[in-house]
């Protein structure tokens, strides 16, 4: 049991950029996953508070997610939970979440809360506050916060462009002498007339080099959207599926890394009205 737990946290570290060990940050949404991880540039993302809490904007009811990948790679320790709740408020919207990653010798949880601003003429903006908890058996554990930012711009119509930075304080878990690494991402997305979407980002972690995220989204139904993507640095090709029965939509997207292989990740979210 011990080998294989070092075994599991090695291929999670050496593998940071796609695997979620370290408290990477993921976008969490199959939506997103499906995508290439795309979505820094979009609005109305429920998990916005993860990605870019600028996306939180043009939410316009309460709404609730949950997403799970149960075995990444085919292991059942680096299983990933993770939920949102969002509640619009005028031109704010506010927004908590909470991931689970990990098993019984190694676990990370972050909680989250998030708020979202239209400040008008086509700018959003958001600020985050992430709270870490790293827990490893025979090690004790530790905990920090981190501190995010974001941005989006309209810069014409059905055409975004956003950015957004993490952990902006270089916070360290516990007695750590090496802080949980900031990213930073910046994107497009378009949106044409006939039910599409196209969202093209590039990410950066500073311990590793950039990588570019394509994604598309075709939507041939009003309760149907069908999506396909690709990032680099490891190549992985992702696709997904979402079918809508109002107020429920049901995702599923699967990913296949070019070395660890495939990965599934199913979502539920639940639109439940104003106030």
């Amino acid at each position: 049991m011990r080998k294989r737990f070092f075994f599991i946290v090695t291929v999670a570290i050496s593998f940071a950029p796609v695997a979620p060990a370290a408290f990477e940050r993921q976008s969490e949404g199959v939506r997103s996953c499906a995508m290439g991880g795309a979505g820094v540039a979009w609005t109305g993302n429920v998990w916005g508070g993860l990605m870019n809490p600028a996306g939180l904007t043009a939410i316009t009811e309460r709404m609730l997610a949950v997403a799970v990948s149960p075995a990444p790679f085919g292991l059942r320790e680096l299983r990933r939970t993770a939920c949102a709740f969002a509640q619009p408020a005028g031109r704010f919207t506010v927004a908590v979440t909470a991931v689970r990653y990990g098993f019984e010798l190694y676990r990370e949880i972050t909680l989250g809360a998030a708020c979202g601003v239209d400040c008008g003429r086509g700018v959003r903006a958001g600020a985050a506050v992430e709270l870490y908890n790293l827990s490893i058996a025979g090690y004790g554990s530790g905990s920090c916060a981190g501190i995010d930012a974001g941005v989006i711009w309209e810069i014409a119509g059905g055409l975004d462009v956003g950015a957004s930075a993490s952990n902006l304080n270089a916070p360290r878990p516990g007695t750590q002498r090496e802080a949980i690494p900031g990213t930073f991402q910046a994107g497009i997305a378009y949106v044409p007339s006939g039910g599409f979407l196209l969202s093209c980002d590039v990410a950066e972690d500073v311990r590793f080099p950039a990588e570019v995220r394509l994604g598309a989204e075709f939507i041939p139904a009003e309760f149907l959207s069908v999506r396909a993507g690709i990032s680099t640095d490891p190549s992985v090709y992702s696709a997904g599926i979402a079918v809508r029965f109002s107020p429920v939509e049901i995702e599923y997207a699967f990913s296949r890394h070019q070395e660890l292989g495939f990965t599934s990740r199913f979502g539920l979210s639940l639109r439940l009205g104003g106030l």
